[in-house]
Formats: C-alpha cells, sequence, structure tokens
C-alpha cells in the first residue's frame, strides 16, 4: 500500500463493478477489474433481448455520467427503458474506452480464488493481523495463470452464471445433470428462436420476471404456429407475480398481468401446473419426460425442450479462503441479510439505502456489492449497487486514512 493510495482488485465488469472503478479512479487508487468474460456486462447481454421495466435515469451512476461527458460522448437517456443489448452497448462499451477507465478493465480474465498472503483461512481469527497482509488473488488468462496482491477486493460477480436448479428443495433432480446440455438456462429470444419452439412442446420451469417473460414470448409462437404447445410449471400453486399494488412500473404490472391470464388457462396451448416441483428427468427418444411431483401428485409429460427459470445465485467459491461471514438462509453478508429479512416484503423500488458498514466481513477489506449482496433476497435494483459502490469506496477511504497510510 503507497502513501495515500490503495490497490484495488475489483472482480466483474458490470455495472456494479464499472461504478466502483470509476469511483475509485476519482480517488487516484489503483485499481483493475477483472473480468471473466470476453466483454463487460456480460451477465447483462445474456438477457438482452429483454427490456428493463426501469428508465435509463435509474441505471446510470452520477460518475458514470461525469465519466462519459468527460470524454465527449452522449450520455443514454430518455424514451423507453433500454434492452440488456441497448444497456450494455451505450452505456457500459463507451465507459470502458474513456480515459477515467484506460488500462483499468482485463476482459477474459477470470479470478479463479482469492486469499491473504501468507495466511489461510483458519489463522488470525477475529484479529486485526489479517488486514496487515495483502489479498492475492489466482487469475487465468488466455489458458495461463498468474498471481496477482491487492489491498482491498471488491466482488461484484453478480449471480447470473449460477443458475438455480430444477429439482426440489432447490437441488438438481435426478437426470438433470445428464441432460444438462438440453436444457436452457435463459429465457429465449423470441420471435427470433421461435423456429425452435413452433410445433413442439416446450417445458418452462419458474414464475420470475423471466420466466414470465419467455412464457409471453412463447403465446406468441402458440398463436402463430398450430401443435405449438408450452407447459408451465410452477412451485406454487398461487404464484406472487412480483408486481405490487398500482405498481409504478406500467411494464412490469402488464406482464404480471398477462401472465395471471396465462396461468389461469385463458390462452390455449398453454398448461399452467401449480404445486409441482421437478422429480426427475429422462431421456425418451428425441425427447424429455419430465416427471413431476406435487399436491396433485405425481405425473410425467414428455416434451421437446426444457426451459429452467428457478433463478440463480451466488458464486461462493471464489472467496472459501477468506473469513466471510454471510448469512445461513441468504447467502448475503450476514449484517445486510438481517435488514433485507427485516425488509423483505418491500417492493424493489421501495427499498431504503442500506449502508457500507452492513457489508462488512470478519475479512479486513473485502466486499461484496451488487446483486451478489443480496444472496438470494429478490429485492435487488441497479442503483443499489452504486450507492454500494460509492458507500464501499468512501469507506476504504476512512479505513486508509485510520491506519496514517
Amino acid at each position: 500500500m503507497s502513501e495515500g493510495k490503495m490497490r484495488v482488485a475489483i472482480i466483474g465488469a458490470g455495472p456494479s463493478g464499472v461504478d466502483a472503478a470509476l469511483a475509485c479512479r476519482e480517488r487516484g487508487w489503483e485499481v483493475d477489474v477483472y473480468e471473466r468474460a470476453p466483454r463487460a456486462a456480460a451477465a447483462i447481454r445474456d438477457w438482452g433481448h429483454v427490456r428493463m421495466f426501469t428508465p435509463w435515469e435509474m441505471n446510470r451512476s452520477a460518475r458514470m455520467d461525469e465519466a462519459l461527458a468527460g470524454a465527449g460522448v452522449a450520455i443514454p437517456d430518455g424514451g423507453a427503458p433500454p434492452t440488456g443489448a441497448e444497456y450494455a452497448q451505450q452505456l457500459i462499451d463507451p465507459l470502458l474506452d474513456t480515459p477515467a477507465l484506460d488500462g483499468v478493465v482485463h476482459l477474459g480474465c477470470e479470478v479463479l480464488e482469492i486469499a491473504r498472503a501468507g495466511l489461510s483461512k483458519e489463522q488470525e481469527i477475529a484479529t486485526d493481523a489479517r488486514a496487515a497482509r495483502p489479498f492475492r488473488l489466482i487469475l487465468r488468462q488466455d489458458g495461463a495463470e498468474r498471481a496477482a496482491v491487492a489491498d482491498a477486493v471488491i466482488d461484484a460477480t453478480g449471480t447470473e452464471f449460477a443458475a438455480g436448479p430444477l429439482g426440489d428443495g432447490g437441488v438438481a433432480a435426478p437426470g438433470e445433470r445428464s441432460l444438462a446440455a438440453r436444457i436452457r438456462r435463459r429465457s429465449p429470444d423470441l420471435p427470433a428462436e421461435s423456429t425452435s419452439f413452433a410445433g413442439r412442446t416446450t417445458l418452462v420451469a419458474g414464475t420470475g420476471h423471466s420466466a414470465q417473460t419467455a412464457i409471453a414470448g412463447l403465446a406468441d409462437v402458440v398463436a402463430a404456429s398450430p401443435g405449438t404447445r408450452v407447459v408451465w410449471v410452477s412451485r406454487s400453486a398461487d404464484p406472487d407475480w412480483g408486481s405490487p399494488v398500482d405498481d409504478p412500473r406500467p411494464d412490469r404490472a402488464a406482464l404480471a398481468a398477462r401472465a395471471g391470464e396465462f396461468a389461469s388457462g385463458a390462452v390455449g396451448g398453454i398448461e399452467f401446473l401449480g404445486g409441482l416441483s421437478v422429480h426427475g428427468l429422462a431421456l425418451a427418444g428425441a425427447g424429455i419426460d419430465v416427471q413431476l411431483d406435487g399436491t396433485p401428485g405425481f405425473r410425467t409429460v414428455r416434451v421437446d425442450e426444457v426451459v429452467s427459470l428457478t433463478g440463480s445465485r451466488a458464486d461462493t467459491s471464489l472467496y472459501r479462503q477468506l473469513q466471510v461471514h454471510e448469512c445461513y438462509a441468504t447467502g448475503a453478508p450476514i449484517k445486510l441479510s438481517a435488514q433485507l429479512l427485516g425488509d423483505a416484503a418491500g417492493d424493489c423500488l421501495s427499498q431504503p439505502e442500506h449502508g457500507p458498514e452492513l457489508l462488512r466481513h470478519r475479512e479486513p477489506g473485502f466486499f461484496s456489492i451488487g446483486a451478489k449482496s443480496y444472496g438470494r433476497a429478490p429485492n435487488y435494483l441497479m442503483r443499489t449497487g452504486f450507492g454500494q459502490a460509492e458507500g464501499v469506496v468512501a469507506l476504504l477511504a476512512r479505513d486508509l486514512a485510520a491506519v496514517g497510510a
């Protein structure tokens, strides 16, 4: 650690990671952003055809605007909320080309593990001695591995790359692993992919916004292509469609209303099976037999396609050698999780500001921000990550001042 400066490693070049990098650069710190994908905001690009519920101004930070304006780049604004692709192409990509982030973001560079130099997980428990040691990151890029060091680590890897399993109890159903190549884990890009579903039977699992979007798209395929059938499976017999009364986001309210119609059987060709979970999967010729179990009883449906949209999980293997204190229920930092569980009934748009102190772990200088910090709590909003980036960098600056560096 040089005088008055920090070396900060940020994992993930999504919105929160990029914003945290800008906050570090504002303080003149050394910062490296490691992104395992070949392009930034890879998880957002993965649902690039889907339009957000929130407008541009809710998905940019003041630092992002300043960086773009300083580089003479137009700030995306106005009109309809952006799609994922528009967001990545019109905001994140231009930001990586600004002087503020020149040479900072390392694409195609995966962080394999994080540790404390000279210490293992069980050493120096609940003492300040760990803070005196730098973090050691093992990186892999272009097939070669190397080590890097940092004074602080900000994990902004999100949850999108760890899809939730199909099976009951949150574990993979028998046959799910062996048929992994036949299971889609992303909402299909319809109508672009309509030929993959037309005249076929598709099982969709999940009732969140991704699943609702998929069903809405498949409903159009059903209407246009006779013989197309959709089996929609939900563990809940009466799902919460994720739209509060008097929803301030009309697009979200409209999607939830359509989902309710589909689930009620109002659209021929779409069969909603509530109160059932996936018990197992097995090949059946060119198709797949999906065994379902639940309150209505055991049944098997034969399908051509399986679309699993059962949520996502954070990858916690990165920091298994650190003293990270997570909630046993949500996987979020324990202090933040306690707050989130108290606010669990609140919509993401009404979430209060949670200070950076709630993001602290027993491991000094290590923080999770963005969607990953919420674990399995469903009410994360992108602007929350921008506030976290601001707060965590300010907290690191105070810690730096306290040790007189």
